[in-house]
């Protein structure tokens, strides 16, 4: 007699520098209320500290529940694109953990009890080793506005608008992808769009709205942050990498309306977040320049060529900068 199929797949892209990550977040997704009806995914991605070895140290994950598959590297949504390939046959949702990631033991029943037959997708608040003191929700804070009820244990609440208006309303939303879990039998042939560095988890989302998908969220804390490998590690405002996280986020934010069509508050929402990333880029150039740092001429023309209008706004600032200094000594302020 065949086994039924799982109920839940879980689906991990594994790149770790560090040891014991990976069996931490798999420890975390066997300890979970609802274990026995998972199959854990494991898609390492040309791992320095390679999934099967952190695997093969614990003899006490079922094996029966895993599969570890090894792959060249090409990146976060390669590898969970190759994991949604290898989803069993039969499987009715798909949740995504990152290597570096814990759950909370009520995670995936919450996401169960609070999507019901309603919703297609889920997500939940976590808590980040980088702000120990607030949850994302409350950081960020986007969730003020009255959302409807749905389940008072766990707390859930109808998102009430598309992945598309959340995303946009707030350049990039509160949806993280370590908490999210949506229906895999209602959407199997959607994938990450592999061409974004980073990104690739918004338009998931996106393109899971765009295909009739509603989400509903709790406010219970399901995720725990972790400090390991990813891609905006070593890239804050004004070291070396962050003229390259920028050129990438200009990337991601100057595509979406080759994707979806937009309405006229969306468009000036995502304009918003380019203009605030064109603010940015020009700061970190001119903290370059000032301080006799390289610029990477090339990211500057892609960052030119994703977003014509960039070059429009460099040439503005002189005279904007100009115009400041005038008004200060003149001892007016600017309008």
């Amino acid at each position: 007699m065949n086994p039924s199929p799982p109920l839940i797949a879980v689906v991990i892209p594994h790149f770790q520098r560090q040891p014991g990550l990976l069996p931490k977040a798999l420890a975390s997704c066997f300890a979970q209320t609802i274990a026995d009806r998972l199959h854990v995914i494991v898609v390492d991605d040309e791992s320095p500290v390679s999934a099967q070895s952190e695997i093969d140290a614990h003899p006490e994950f079922p094996r029966a529940q895993l599969t570890v598959h090894r792959k060249a590297n090409g990146g976060a949504g390669s590898a969970r694109n190759k994991a949604l390939d290898l989803v069993p046959a039969g499987t009715t949702f798909v949740a995504f953990l990152d290597s570096d990631d814990d759950w909370r033991p009520q995670h995936l029943e919450n996401a169960l009890a609070v999507m019901g037959d309603r919703f297609d997708g889920y997500f939940a608040d976590w808590w980040s080793f980088n702000h120990p003191d607030q949850t994302n929700f409350q950081r960020i804070g986007t969730l003020n506005k009255p959302h409807t009820e749905i389940s008072a244990q766990p707390p859930g609440f109808d998102l009430g608008v598309s992945p598309l208006e959340h995303i946009l309303s707030d350049g990039g939303g509160l949806i993280q992808t370590s908490t999210v879990v949506y229906r895999f039998d209602r959407f199997p042939a959607l994938r990450f769009r592999e061409e974004f560095f980073n990104g690739q988890d918004f338009f998931f989302w996106m393109d899971l709205g765009a295909g009739g998908a509603t989400f509903c969220f709790s406010t219970e804390v399901d995720c725990n942050n972790g400090e390991g490998i990813n891609i905006y590690q070593g890239a804050g405002w004004g070291t070396e990498r962050s003229l390259h996280r920028m050129r990438n986020e200009l990337f991601v934010w100057t595509s979406v309306p080759r994707f979806y069509t937009l309405t006229d508050t969306q468009h000036r929402n995502n304009q918003r977040t380019i203009r605030n990333l064109q603010q940015d880029v020009m700061r970190d150039l001119l903290h370059r320049v000032r301080h006799g740092k390289p610029i990477n001429f090339k990211l500057v023309r892609d960052i030119a060529r994703f977003d014509p209008t960039f070059v429009l706004y460099a040439a503005a600032v002189p005279f904007r900068v100009l115009g400041e200094k005038l008004f200060r000594r003149s001892g007016s302020a600017p309008a």
